[in-house]
């Protein structure tokens, strides 16, 4: 018997169905929540938003997926964050005599009204946990004997985790199983997570865990260009050589191409620039992440590479101001520098007043007990500083190699630097 109409329209929309690829992510995937109170609006990273608004792809679908627990302790954080508007909002109330309305209550409950709005925007669906499902049994076992995702240690960490890790396996076991129908693939940056995850799924060609935005992007960017999987990941180690080794290889892309010299005099605003809510930031050691691909033309394949500037940031105040009360007696057999500026005397210099002959800290042989009081209260107290957060400074370099037909990569060139952004934690 033929085929009717309607069985011939399924045949055909099941032949011209786009493979999938299904993004679950986790918590710390979408925000790290810095010192500051700039995080309490934001459900996800600026980077990782552009990443989903940009990734419309006419041969892949992409689904963005939030378990379920990983959405909540999103909102947790955000209401957190929220919740320490309470202060300076009173004071405002106060100051106006006029109640503004702005309880506890309607700050968490614009917080989750936020959240709801942010993920119908993105399209990102939450997964619903199905308790039933779960193997308790080994998942206990698990927790009290500290294997991952599970941390080791007095103190049991990693429920939530593990509870990511459940919803990652749910979702895994109703996708369709070929990779050319459909991929799953978990972005985490949690050793243990990750570790947990890659041991369920190991045989699973479907499946994949991701440390980050950049390996989910040349993830993509290799899906949707004409090159095959295999093909980039013979070129990725020889790219990675070719950008950078080290910094004795001055032949390397980098160097040639004078990268470093060129972010810090274009970027020299954002190298300098104090993360809010600290008046000091040093930049510490360079880092140079291995490159991902971006896209093949003709015999020119493109590459993106970062560069993370390690920083620590935090405050400066000066000592307090010494009191004569606190000062030691000019006529003691010695006296310390430490006790002079307000410090502990731990590790001080010793000084005697009575065989020092400079003048330059008391006054030289004149009236001893008067020019030492009056040049010790001049003494500027030393400037104390606190390191209160700890993060990195993120650059990508676009650049590309030409290619030969035995995957010999040669003439490599810089296209574009562009700051990524700040992220910052507490220290």
């Amino acid at each position: 018997m033929p085929d009717g109409p309607a069985s011939q329209a399924a045949t055909k929309s099941k032949r011209t169905q786009k493979p999938q690829l299904r993004v679950v992510f986790d918590t710390n995937a979408l925000y790290v929540t810095p010192t500051s109170l700039g995080s309490a609006s934001d459900l996800l990273r600026d980077e990782m938003a552009s990443l989903i608004a940009e990734s419309k792809c006419p041969d892949l679908d992409i689904l963005w997926y939030l378990p379920e627990v990983v959405r909540h302790e999103r909102q947790y954080q955000m209401q957190t964050e929220a919740l320490k508007l309470r202060g300076p909002i009173a004071k405002i109330e106060k100051l106006l005599g006029h109640n503004l309305a702005l309880t506890d209550k309607t700050l968490l409950d614009h917080v989750k009204t936020k959240i709801d709005e942010k993920e119908k925007e993105l399209g990102l669906q939450e997964i619903k946990l199905n308790h039933a499902s779960i193997d308790w049994a080994s998942l206990i076992q698990a927790a009290l004997y500290r294997r991952p995702p599970f941390q080791a240690g007095e103190k049991e960490k990693g429920f939530r985790d593990a509870l990511v890790a459940e919803s990652f396996s749910q979702l895994l076991a109703e996708s369709p199983k070929t990779t050319k129908s459909c991929r799953v693939v978990l972005i985490t940056s949690d050793g243990l997570l990750a570790e947990a995850v890659k041991g369920r799924i190991a045989g699973c060609a479907n499946a994949n865990v991701l440390a980050s935005v950049e390996g989910l992007r040349g993830l993509i960017n290799t899906l949707v260009s004409n090159v095959s999987e295999d093909f980039i990941e013979q070129l990725e180690p020889k790219a990675a050589k070719f950008f950078f080794v080290s910094g004795e290889s001055k032949d390397t892309l980098y160097f040639t191409e004078k990268v470093g010299e060129r972010i810090r005099e274009t970027f020299k605003g954002n190298l300098a620039k104090n993360p809010e809510g600290t008046t000091f930031r040093t930049n510490k050691t360079w880092y140079i992440n291995p490159p991902t691909f971006s896209r093949k033309e003709g015999r020119r394949v493109y590459w993106t590479s970062r560069v993370e500037v390690e920083l620590e940031a935090g405050i400066s105040t000066k000592g307090n101001e010494l009191e004569l009360s606190q000062l030691p007696s000019p006529t003691s057999a010695s006296y310390t520098l430490a006790s002079l500026s307000g410090a502990g005397k731990s590790g001080a210099s010793t000084y005697s007043p009575m065989s020092s002959s400079s003048g330059a800290f008391y006054g030289g042989e004149t009236d001893v007990s008067t020019n030492w009081w009056a040049n010790a209260i001049r003494l500027s107290p030393p400037e104390k500083t606190v390191v209160t957060q700890k993060g990195r400074d993120i650059y990508e370099v676009l650049w590309s190699t030409e290619v030969t037909t035995r995957r010999v990569l040669k003439k490599g060139q810089v296209h574009d630097i562009k700051h990524i952004g700040l992220t910052t934690q507490p220290a």
